[in-house]
C-alpha cells in the first residue's frame, strides 16, 4: 500500500505518460504531413493522366470545331472517369465543361493553373472552387497544333479525399496512442515498481533506524546497484546497532561507576544546566537525581563557591580546585572540590564537571589524631618528667638523703612508673581493640557471670572506700556472643570508675535486665555526676571532667574510649545519663544470641 501513495512513483509514471503523449503527438502531426503531402501528389498525378487523356480527345475536336461533340464526349468522359473535366478556348472561354455548361461560366483566361500552362505548358493550382463550394485541385496542359495553343485540357478533383485520409490515419494513431499509453503506463508503472518498491522499504528502514529501531533489516538479494546500496543499509544498521549497544553499555558502566562512587559527581553545559548528578552529590545539596537533571544548577543550590567554581572551569584549561562549607542543621561539613572543562569532539568547552568529596570525617579523624599525638605526649610526659626529676634529685643529693626521703623518693618513682605503665598497656589495649579483626574468636559469654566477675574483681577497691555493690539482675540466664575477656574489661572499667568518683560511704549498683533484641548492663553509682557538655565528649581518648582529679585517682583518660570501641566492636552502644552531684549511669545495649529456631536466647 505505501508503493502506491509514493510520489515518486506517480512522477515516474507522470513522465511516462506525458513523454508517450508528447510523441504520439509529434507522430501524429508528422503522419498527417506525409499523408498529405503524398496524397496530394497522388491526386497530381491522376489528374496529369486525366488530362492528358483529355487533351488526346479534345485535339482534333478544337481542330474541326466540333463544339457539341467536344462537350458530349467530355460530359460523358468525366462521368466516367468520376473528375471535373473542362476545356477552355485560348482567349479563356469555356469550350465544354463536365459540370456545367460552358456558355455560363465565366472567362478562365486568368485563372492560375491556365496562366502557368500558358507559360510552363502545365499549371496546377489549389483552391476554393466557387461553383462547387469546396476545396479543388486544378491541373491545365496546352493543347498545341504545330507549335500553336489552340486551347487548354483542365482536370480537377476535390481535396476531400485528403481530408477523409488524414481524418482516418488520425483515428489510428489516437487508437495506437491509447494502446501505447497503456502499454507505457503498466510498463512504467512495473518498471518504477522495480526500482521504487526497495527505495520505499530502504525509506521505512530508514525512518526505523532513526526512530531507534535498530533491529530492521532489508531483505533483498538482487545484484545489481540497488542490491549493494541494500547491502550496505543492513550493514551500517548492524554497525550502528553495536556502537549503539557499546555506547549503551558505557553509558550504563559509567553510571554504575558514578553512582557508586562515594564522591559527588555533577556535570553542567554550557549554560550551567545539569546534564548528570550522581546520588552522592545530589545527598551533599540536599536534592534528588531526578528533580534536578535539565535544571539550572543555580536552581537547585545556593552554593557561591560551586558557582564559583564551575565559572571558573568553563574559563579554564586545566583543573580548578576549591573548598567549601555546608551546614546540615547543627553539623558543618568540609567539602573539597575539583572542577574540569568538558570539551566535545572538536576540543570546544561545552560544560563543566565537578567532583566533590565530603572531607568532614577525614578532617575530624586528622583533628583526633592530632589531639590524641598532644594528648599522649602530655600524658607520657607526666609521668616521665616526674621520674626525671625525682632522679636527678636523689642523684645530686644522694649522699645527704636520709633513708626516710630516699623511701619517699623511690615510691614516687615506683608510682609514677606504674601510671606510665598503666597509660601504655591502655594505649595498646584501645590499638587493639579498634581492630575489628582481632575478634576472630566470639564464644556465647554469660552476661550475668560477667557482672559476677567484676563486682568480685573490683571488691577490694569497693570496701576501701566503704562503698556498697549491688548486683540486681532482672533476668538471669542472658547470653550473648563475643570475647568475653573484652567484655570483662569493659563492665570493669565502668565499675572502676563509679568505685572513684563515687564518695565514701555511696552506693554502686550493676543491673541486668533484657528486651526482645538485647542485653542491658546499667552501671549507676551516688557519684559527683557529669556536666551535660560533657557527656558528649567523656568517650574521648585522654577526655577528663576534672583532670587534676583524675590523675589523682589514677585514671588514664582511656578507660572510656576503651570501653566504646569494645562494645562498638560487639554491634552493640554505650551512652551515659547523669546529673551533676546526682550521681551517673552507664547502659550498655549488647545483642543477644539467637537460637535455631531464630528466636534470642
Amino acid at each position: 500500500m505505501a508503493l502506491y501513495k509514493s510520489r515518486l512513483l506517480w512522477k515516474i509514471n507522470t513522465i511516462f505518460v506525458t513523454i508517450t503523449l508528447l510523441a504520439a503527438l509529434i507522430v501524429s502531426a508528422f503522419s498527417a504531413y506525409l499523408i498529405k503531402r503524398s496524397t496530394l501528389s497522388e491526386v497530381e498525378e491522376n489528374l496529369g493522366e486525366r488530362c492528358a487523356m483529355l487533351g488526346e480527345l479534345a485535339l482534333p475536336l478544337l481542330r474541326g470545331g466540333e463544339v457539341a461533340e467536344l462537350q458530349a464526349k467530355v460530359l460523358a468522359l468525366g462521368r466516367e472517369i468520376h473528375t471535373r473535366l473542362t476545356i477552355i478556348a485560348p482567349d479563356g472561354t469555356v469550350a465544354a465543361d463536365s459540370e456545367k455548361q460552358p456558355e455560363s461560366m465565366e472567362n478562365h483566361g486568368d485563372r492560375p493553373e491556365i496562366t502557368k500552362a500558358a507559360l510552363y505548358a502545365q499549371g496546377v493550382a489549389t483552391r476554393l472552387s466557387a461553383t462547387l463550394s469546396t476545396d479543388m485541385m486544378y491541373l491545365a496542359r496546352a493543347i498545341r497544333h504545330q507549335q500553336q495553343i489552340i486551347g487548354y485540357a483542365r482536370t480537377s478533383l476535390p481535396l476531400t479525399v485528403i481530408d477523409q485520409r488524414i481524418k482516418q490515419s488520425r483515428k489510428a494513431i489516437v487508437l495506437g496512442i491509447g494502446v501505447v499509453a497503456l502499454l507505457t503506463l503498466l510498463s512504467g508503472f512495473l518498471l518504477a515498481r522495480f526500482f521504487i518498491q526497495p527505495l520505499v522499504t530502504m525509506t521505512a528502514m530508514a525512518e526505523a533506524l532513526a526512530a531507534g529501531d535498530l533491529s530492521r533489516r532489508l531483505k533483498l538479494r538482487r545484484r545489481d546497484e540497488i542490491g549493494r546500496l541494500a547491502r550496505s543499509f543492513n550493514q551500517m544498521a548492524e554497525n550502528s546497532q553495536q556502537r549503539i549497544a557499546t555506547i549503551e553499555f558505557d553509558r550504563k558502566k559509567l553510571n554504575a561507576i558514578l553512582s557508586a562512587m562515594t564522591e559527588g559527581v555533577i556535570a553542567v553545559d554550557h549554560r550551567e544546566n545539569i546534564i548528570h548528578i550522581n546520588q552522592a552529590a545530589a545527598a551533599l545539596l540536599g536534592t534528588d537525581t531526578k528533580s534536578t537533571m535539565g535544571k539550572p544548577i543555580w536552581e537547585i543550590t545556593r552554593l557561591p563557591d560551586l558557582f564559583n567554581i564551575i565559572s571558573e572551569a568553563r574559563k579554564s584549561v586545566g583543573e580548578v580546585k576549591k573548598t567549601m562549607k555546608i551546614s546540615h542543621g547543627l553539623r558543618e561539613r568540609i567539602i573539597e572540590m575539583h572542577a574540569a572543562p568538558l570539551r566535545d569532539g572538536q576540543e570546544e568547552i561545552v560544560g563543566a564537571m565537578v567532583v566533590m568529596l565530603d572531607v568532614s570525617e577525614l578532617r575530624h579523624l586528622e583533628t583526633v589524631r592530632r589531639d590524641f599525638v598532644i594528648n599522649a605526649s602530655h600524658e607520657l610526659k607526666t609521668p616521665i618528667t616526674a621520674i626525671r626529676a625525682l632522679t636527678e634529685t636523689m642523684l645530686d643529693d644522694f649522699s645527704g638523703m636520709d633513708d626516710r626521703t630516699k623511701l619517699s623518693f623511690l615510691n614516687k618513682i615506683s608510682n609514677q612508673s606504674l601510671r606510665l605503665t598503666a597509660i601504655i598497656v591502655d594505649l595498646m589495649a584501645l590499638s587493639r581493640f579498634e581492630l575489628e579483626d582481632e575478634w576472630n574468636h566470639r564464644t556465647p559469654v554469660d552476661v550475668g557471670r560477667l557482672l559476677d566477675d567484676s563486682a568480685q574483681s573490683l571488691s577490694p577497691a569497693a570496701e576501701s572506700k566503704n562503698i556498697t555493690v549491688k548486683i540486681c539482675k532482672i533476668e538471669k540466664n542472658l547470653e550473648i556472643e563475643g570475647d568475653e575477656n573484652a567484655l570483662l574489661q569493659a563492665v570493669t572499667n565502668l565499675l572502676d570508675n563509679a568505685i572513684k568518683y563515687t564518695p565514701e560511704g555511696g552506693r554502686v549498683e550493676l543491673r541486668l535486665r533484657g528486651d526482645s533484641r538485647n542485653a542491658i548492663i546499667e552501671v549507676a553509682d551516688t557519684g559527683i555526676g557529669i556536666e551535660p557538655e560533657d557527656q558528649e565528649r567523656i568517650f574521648e581518648r585522654f577526655y577528663r571532667v576534672d583532670k587534676a582529679r583524675s590523675r589523682e585517682l589514677g585514671g588514664t583518660g582511656l578507660g572510656l574510649s576503651i570501653v566504646r570501641h569494645i562494645i562498638k566492636s560487639h554491634k552493640g552502644r554505650v551512652r551515659v545519663e547523669s546529673r551533676p552531684g546526682a550521681g551517673s549511669t552507664f547502659i550498655i545495649n549488647l545483642p543477644l544470641t539467637t537460637n535455631e529456631n531464630g528466636d534470642n536466647n
